[in-house]
């Protein structure tokens, strides 16, 4: 299972070891939902009496659950979480984005309403008597010392002419529920950027670089900012329009027919220019305000852009920079925000060929991802996709900080994912090949 886009693409909920994880059925006003288990631990327990519980099985990370509910619309089951939780969430409208992007997590979201359960954990498999759980609540963020904000550079827009359309591959797909506000301004804005502050040394002005970019896989839609609280309006990508026309390439980057995925994974407020990855939108995460503060004051007095405009790729690249300025928000979280971030910055570079500015941020990213894989507990598949960006990235950036040991490390990982361990597997070939 792609553990990796469900952790990338949401929405997400977490809860408290202990609470117990609603798996609501059809009625009024309520929305079915089922989960798919990002990371953590959830007991299952089957009613055999009014207010009687007992212990049927133990869910592990990848597990799917809440099938029988979602499918069957009856509610036999009771799921707690024994560990604090983070839980991918299947409703009626992310269920079709899954099915038609990814069809492998719907093989086993459907495996699950049919499949026998796991067995229970030996030490837990005992009778129990509960009574109601109020509704879970997500537990409170921890407190971390800010770090000093960095300088913002200067960039001031000019007119330019916006890219033609592209043709696409046909998918199919749901028809889409049309956008009820007016869509953002269709005009272009170029950059005049100053690499001096926010912007990597190197960075410059990209002119006649233009990418078409099939316009109906995005529609307009409203969000509210997690940062100033005001709603403001941007696109969203139709995920389950998408036709990938090569296999994932060996630094984990996807290819789409017509799209370019990266100019949409990044959002900037319009107001306070607060950025990040979309999901940080539609399912916000606690905020570290007064580390952003005075960066995003300083932002907005030096940045002089209409982020209503349509996306040149000046404008995608100072929204970019504007989410690694903000991902120290999220402290717990900020090394693996700047290794994502700086990833994608390194295939935007690459599109427009600066090789120096490409590889420079590959660095950046791969020295990310070594931080994130030496300070955090990862899961079986987490650690294969941390270890591949790691070796990806390092040779996109031509340094060897032990990249085969990190290639190894994925390769040869038992309990991962199977089609990571072939890009693995073809990565090391083509290493051998080159070493020849």
């Amino acid at each position: 299972m792609n553990i990796e886009w469900l952790l990338e693409c949401g929405p997400h909920k977490s809860f408290a070891a202990g609470e117990v994880i609603p798996c609501p059925t059809a009625g009024a006003g309520k929305q079915k939902a089922m989960y798919i288990l990002l990371s953590g631990s959830v007991d299952v327990f089957t009613k055999i009496a009014a207010r009687e519980l007992k212990k049927s099985s133990s869910l592990i990370v990848g597990d799917v659950f809440g099938g029988q509910e979602f499918f069957y619309n009856v509610s036999k089951n009771v799921y707690r979480a024994s560990s604090d939780t983070s839980v991918f969430l299947l409703t009626e409208e992310s269920f079709n984005d899954v099915s038609f992007s990814q069809p492998e997590i719907l093989l086993e979201v459907l495996r699950s309403a049919y499949a026998p359960p796991r067995p229970p954990t030996p030490s837990a498999d005992v009778a129990a008597k509960t009574a109601p759980v109020a509704a879970a609540t997500s537990p409170a963020p921890t407190k971390a010392t800010p770090p000093v904000p960095a300088k913002v550079a200067t960039v001031t827009p000019a007119p330019t002419k916006a890219p033609a359309p592209a043709k696409v591959a046909p998918a199919t797909t749901p028809t889409p529920t049309k956008a009820t506000t007016p869509a953002p301004k269709p005009a272009t804005a170029k950059t005049e950027v100053k690499a001096n502050g926010i912007f990597l040394p190197g960075h410059k002005v990209y002119t006649n670089k233009e990418f078409p970019m099939n316009e109906k896989l995005v529609y307009a839609k409203e969000y509210t900012c997690p940062f100033c609280k005001k709603t403001f309006q941007d696109f969203r990508v139709f995920r389950s329009k998408l036709y990938e026309n090569r296999p994932m390439r060996f630094d984990l980057r996807k290819f789409y027919t017509g799209f370019n995925i990266e100019w949409y994974d990044v959002i900037t407020c319009h107001n306070c220019f607060f950025s990040m990855f979309h999901n940080y939108f539609t399912e916000p995460k606690p905020i570290k305000r007064g580390v952003l503060d005075e960066a995003l004051t300083s932002a907005r007095a030096e940045i002089h852009l209409d982020f209503r405009s349509a996306r040149d790729i000046n404008l995608v690249f100072t929204m970019y920079y504007l989410a690694i300025l903000c991902a120290d928000g999220f402290p717990a979280m900020s090394n693996q925000l700047r290794a994502k971030l700086w990833g994608n910055l390194s295939w935007l570079y690459e599109d427009i060929e600066d090789k120096e500015m490409e590889r420079a941020a590959a660095d950046k990213a791969a020295e990310a991802y070594e931080y994130v894989y030496t300070h955090s507990r990862l899961t079986p598949v987490q650690e294969q996709v941390t270890c591949l960006s790691i070796a990806g990235m390092q040779y996109r950036a031509g340094t060897d900080r032990n990249l085969k040991k990190y290639l190894f490390t994925a390769k040869t990982n038992k309990t991962g994912d199977l089609s990571y361990t072939k890009i693995a597997d073809d990565f090391w070939y083509d290493l051998s090949v080159d070493n020849l």
